[in-house]
């Protein structure tokens, strides 16, 4: 008795094939092999950075900043579907111990500051609104800088390995600058309308 394959699954099955060579490559390149640590994690942190820096001018972004929560190694890749996420669950279990303390020491402060802007940020929102503008752009620019400078810290450590900074103080002056710049424009329209209730008690 002869068994008639599907042409739909046969094309699935030849399709999966030709993609397993290409899953199979993201796989093994998802941790770098230079500190056992996957850069795909920081981008946990490269959002939040991203939407500090934009709020000034995009204020429908506080939802997306109120959403944000501190997520652990461990549980960003439990709960990611990227190729290679068990192997880099696994690498981060070989890791030295010292190495991993150190990391997670820094992905703490990363939280820290990160918690501390969304707070600062949704208490002056709520407390003034658009009545004082500046300052709110000032809170975005300084947790944004923070958050930046420790952020380095953690790139450095998953790409080489090391715990030391490569930007010097110029090139540091510089990024802040055009941060500040690029906060302060279009705030015509800022916060056109209301974020909370009248009459909502501060939290």
């Amino acid at each position: 008795m002869s068994i008639t394959h599907h042409p739909v699954a046969v094309e699935q099955q030849q399709r999966a094939t030709q993609e397993r060579p290409a899953m199979e490559e993201r796989a093994s390149s998802l941790v770098n092999p230079a500190s056992g640590l996957a850069n795909d994690y920081l981008n946990l942190f490269n959002e939040i950075v991203m939407i500090i820096e934009q709020l000034p001018a995009m204020p429908e972004l506080f939802e997306d900043l109120l959403a944000w929560k501190p997520t652990t190694y461990q549980e960003y890749f439990a709960r990611s579907d990227l190729p290679g996420r068990h192997s880099a669950l696994a690498d981060y279990q070989q890791l030295n111990p010292r190495f991993r303390r150190r990391f997670e020491a820094v992905v703490q402060d990363l939280d820290r500051l990160a918690v501390g802007t969304v707070v600062s940020i949704r208490r002056h929102i709520k407390t003034k609104g658009e009545s004082d503008l500046q300052t709110l752009v000032a809170i975005c620019e300084k947790g944004s800088a923070g958050l930046r400078e420790k952020l380095e810290e953690a790139t450095l450590i998953v790409n080489h390995g090391t715990f030391e900074s490569a930007e010097d103080a110029q090139a540091r002056a510089d990024r802040l600058l055009a941060v500040r710049i690029n906060a302060l424009k279009n705030m015509s329209e800022f916060w056109a309308r209301p974020r909370f209730p009248a009459g909502e008690d501060e939290a």
